[in-house]
Parts: C-alpha cells; sequence; structure tokens
C-alpha cells in the first residue's frame, strides 16, 4: 500500500520517565493512545502507528488495530530508522511527525504544516520556540528523513532526541504559521510525569478529546488550577530537551 502523505503517530511503551503512559487510562476505557489515534486521525491523512517490534508495545498495537490504522513496528532505539523504514514501505513523500506524548495535538495546525510543506520547497514546517508545548512537531519530506537515516543507521542508536542531526545536515526549514493563541502561554500539553497525566485526566473530563486546540485553550485559561498541576514540570522537560 502507498501512502504519498501520513500521519506518522511515534510511540513506545518503554518511557524511562513514565514507563507504559501511552496505554495509561486517561477516562474509562479510553486510554492515551486511543486520544492520540483520533485526534491523528483529524488531520485527514492516513494515520500509520509507527512502534516497535518489542513485544512490549504489542498492547499498543492491539488498540491501534481497533481504530483500523496502519501499523509499522520497526527499531526500538532508533527512531530515525524506524521513520525511514516506514517511509519506504509505504513510499511516502510527505508526513506529520506525530508525538505519542502530546494528547492535546492540534490537527488544524498539523493541517496548516503540511499545507505550507506541500506548497514549497522546504524540507521541513517544524515549531516555533514560542507555540505551546505539546500542540504541535513537525511535518517532513522524505529528504529529511533519508538525510537523517544517513547519519544513523544503526539499529541500537537512542535518537528518541533527534532534532540536534538537523544541524549536520542541509536543510530547508520553515515554521508553521501560529495563530495568537496558539503562543506565549504558560501552559503544558505533553506527557512526560506523573503530574501530567494527572493534568489530561482533569483536562479530558472537562473537554471532548477531539475538542480543536482553540477550545482546549480558552478553557485553560479560565481554569488555572489545572494548568497548576503540572506546569511546574516545564522547567525540568526543557532541561532534559536540551540534553542532546
Amino acid at each position: 500500500m502507498e501512502i504519498k502523505n501520513a500521519a506518522i503517530l511515534t510511540v513506545r511503551n518503554s518511557s524511562k520517565r513514565l514507563p507504559n503512559k501511552t496505554i495509561a487510562e486517561i477516562k474509562k476505557n479510553v486510554s492515551v493512545i486511543d486520544i492520540m489515534i483520533r485526534r491523528a486521525k483529524k488531520t485527514n491523512f492516513h494515520v500509520i502507528l509507527a512502534t516497535s517490534t518489542d513485544s512490549s508495545d504489542d498492547s499498543i498495537c492491539e488498540i491501534a488495530k481497533k481504530h483500523k490504522i496502519e501499523i509499522f513496528r520497526g527499531s526500538l532505539l532508533n527512531k530515525i530508522k524506524r521513520w525511514n523504514d516506514c517511509f519506504e514501505l509505504y513510499a511516502i513523500e510527505n508526513a506529520l511527525l506525530i508525538d505519542g506524548d502530546d494528547l492535546c495535538y492540534d490537527f488544524e495546525i498539523a493541517k496548516r504544516a503540511m499545507d505550507q510543506l506541500m506548497r514549497s520547497d522546504f524540507d521541513i514546517i517544524s515549531s516555533p520556540e514560542n507555540i505551546i508545548t505539546g500542540l504541535f512537531t513537525l511535518a517532513v519530506t522524505r529528504n529529511v528523513i533519508k538525510k537523517l537515516y544517513t547519519l544513523v543507521p544503526q539499529n541500537d542508536t537512542d535518537t528518541d532526541l533527534f532534532t540536534h542531526y538537523f544541524q549536520k545536515i542541509k536543510l530547508k526549514i520553515s515554521y508553521v504559521n501560529l495563530k495568537e493563541f496558539e503562543k506565549n502561554k504558560n501552559i503544558r500539553l505533553t506527557l512526560d510525569y506523573e503530574e501530567d497525566l494527572e493534568f489530561f485526566k482533569k483536562l479530558y473530563d472537562s473537554i471532548d478529546i477531539i475538542e480543536k486546540g482553540e477550545t482546549i485553550i480558552k478553557f485553560l485559561e479560565q481554569n488555572k488550577s489545572i494548568v497548576d498541576i503540572n506546569f511546574g514540570r516545564q522547567k525540568d522537560f526543557l532541561k532534559n530537551k536540551g540534553n542532546t
């Protein structure tokens, strides 16, 4: 099966900080991966779950099968190799790279980014530094993945943190156009710590799991007590992100 334009959801259960978070229950009978798949589908691109061949990720695949999406299994440690092999198998030309930690992934920003990518000669449409953490990551071309893979083709290389490799290859990078409500907010929308798990449970107890980002942000601005649950972890997150 060839998929020219895809939304690749990258997940695994072997997280160091919060093991098995991908299958953690957020609402009754609704796990993290359930939410991520449903939000990824809202991009209107073919969704591919990209996980590892390790048995620890079997449970993720079982959940994904219920959503009737494509499932690709590859390298456990080398996320870049996993992407490369996925791109090759499905003959992908352009893709959204969706982090399985981002439970409020904004499909509206994603569609905007893919439109920018396909209408230009850029290799990457990335997130500006002032974007709310967890709203969006990247839209990339096949060229990006091919070049990254030449740097780290080994199966056992850990590439969980990978953006520093961009500096080693020639790429044309631009940034997704943000609306005012999507940036410069003290809001944290990603899952790395226990506090984040509590945050998302509180959030999705009040908001539909496929609600658009604008509605989520407006709700959080009116409910600071929920924001305060996990925003104190943002400094730790940024510190870890910088350790490349």
